[in-house]
């Protein structure tokens, strides 16, 4: 199979981030459609050690800190994500194994599964996939399950020590939850995908809850709101799990924030770490830094010991692109994919408190199904002026100008057709640039 060929291939397959209509019904959603295509497989994600990452928010930094302190502790690690942002190969990675053919020059990532690689596996994969619509009546695979499964085909290949898994939505009908989880990391849940998940907290909580199986050693809780923090501790109690739970069992303190990233202090209650570089800013990313000591507690129960410097290491060269990110210094360019509510509030507050400026040109960009009014809300305590544009993507929502203006309060602002054509109306400005 040629990369054209494989690319063709998995287009074949739905995918539902593409989809510009609302996801179909809930019961299109079923772990026994991949979990057939893995027993065709030999079922490869029984045979890893697996570190399973649900959660609204911080789940892909979580994850990318979590690898990163594994890798530089000395494991193999393989690390699947969701969404991309440039090519589908970003999901699947062996962060620390680059390959000379597997990189090009707009890629991200040097460590992601190759062309060479992604052929190879769907070559192996493909036989089995087109015995599904003979030997299973669950209809038709799609994208998401065609990756999770290729994932963990992959990493079984490579023969990585630990997974770290992020979940793509939800997590009971979720893809990955095929996987038998050694240890659960639930980030804070916010009301996300209410037409799937539920309308309320408790019922999104429950959604993510159920990566929580017996198959679970620890599991780690960010902070969370009262309603999901019960919904959590239930869940544990049915596998008699003591959770670690950040701001009970492992407490954070920010010395010192910086454009560039921060300096903590943790104390978890096996080891203290003190004057802790983290290479993302951002409090939030504080509060995902505790997290990841928190898996490593868990890891230490479980045998698996690694030292203060490898924990230092990893949170100093922890790289995970799109939150806060600096893509520009003149003018100076601030990249973050925040995609919700409070994921936006923790954006518009990482401005104020750590970046100085006169003023902020708000480039915005919103999918169709996320709260626009209460993304723009957030977002309109920093913004001097507004460029409404519209990225290339079947569930990208176009603004007009009277909306712009209800949503921004009459703020100096502009509808683009493109996000090139926005970027070059703000070439020469003297302001923060802040694109979401």
């Amino acid at each position: 199979m040629t990369f054209p060929e494989a690319q063709e291939y998995i287009s074949s397959f739905f995918n539902f981030e593409l989809s510009p209509a609302p996801y179909p019904d809930r019961c299109v959603f079923k772990l026994d459609r991949v979990r057939c295509l893995l027993d065709f497989l030999g079922n490869p994600q029984d045979q890893l050690k697996i570190i399973h990452v649900a959660g609204s928010k911080g789940k892909g930094s979580t994850c990318a800190l979590t690898a990163s302190v594994l890798r530089a502790a000395g494991y193999k690690v393989g690390l699947y994500t969701s969404p991309h942002l440039n090519h589908y190969r970003e999901r699947i990675r062996v962060p620390g194994e680059s390959s000379a053919c597997s990189a090009g020059e707009n890629d991200i990532f040097s460590d992601m599964i190759s062309e060479q690689e992604l052929c190879a596996m769907l070559g192996e994969m493909k036989p089995h996939i087109a015995r599904l619509p003979q030997e299973s009546t669950l209809g038709e695979l799609s994208f998401f399950e065609l990756f999770t499964a290729l994932a963990f085909y992959y990493f079984c290949y490579q023969q990585v020590d630990w997974v770290v898994l992020e979940t793509g939505m939800g997590g009971r009908l979720d893809a990955t939850n095929v996987a038998p989880s050694k240890i659960c990391v639930i980030t804070p849940i916010s009301l996300e995908h209410t037409q799937y998940l539920g309308d309320t907290i408790a019922k999104i909580a429950g959604e993510k809850a159920a990566i929580i199986k017996d198959c679970s050693q620890k599991v780690i809780l960010a902070p969370q709101e009262p309603a999901a923090q019960e919904v959590f501790r239930k869940r544990c109690a049915q596998f008699s799990i003591h959770p670690i739970e950040i701001g009970r069992d492992i407490r954070y303190e920010i010395l010192r924030e910086e454009p560039s990233g921060q300096m903590i202090r943790v104390a978890g209650t096996k080891q203290s770490y003190h004057d802790l570089e983290l290479s993302l800013p951002g409090r939030h990313q504080a509060s995902n830094a505790a997290v990841v000591l928190g898996i490593v507690e868990a890891l230490a129960q479980m045998g698996c010991v690694i030292s203060q410097e490898a924990v230092y290491a990893g949170f100093r060269a922890a790289f995970w692109p799109g939150r806060l990110e600096i893509v520009s210094k003149v003018p100076l360019i601030i990249l973050d994919c925040a995609h919700n509510r409070s994921s936006a509030r923790n954006l518009a507050e990482s401005i104020v408190r750590i970046f100085p400026y006169k003023d902020v040109t708000l480039v915005l960009g919103v999918s169709e199904d996320k709260d626009r009014a209460g993304i723009c809300g957030e977002l309109n305590r920093i913004a001097g002026r507004v460029i409404a544009t519209k990225a290339d993507h079947p569930r990208a929502h176009e603004f007009s100008r009277e909306e712009l203006n209800v949503l921004f309060a009459n703020k100096p602002s502009t509808c683009l057709s493109s996000v090139e054509e926005a970027l070059a109306s703000i070439a020469d400005s003297r302001d923060i640039i802040l694109i979401t």
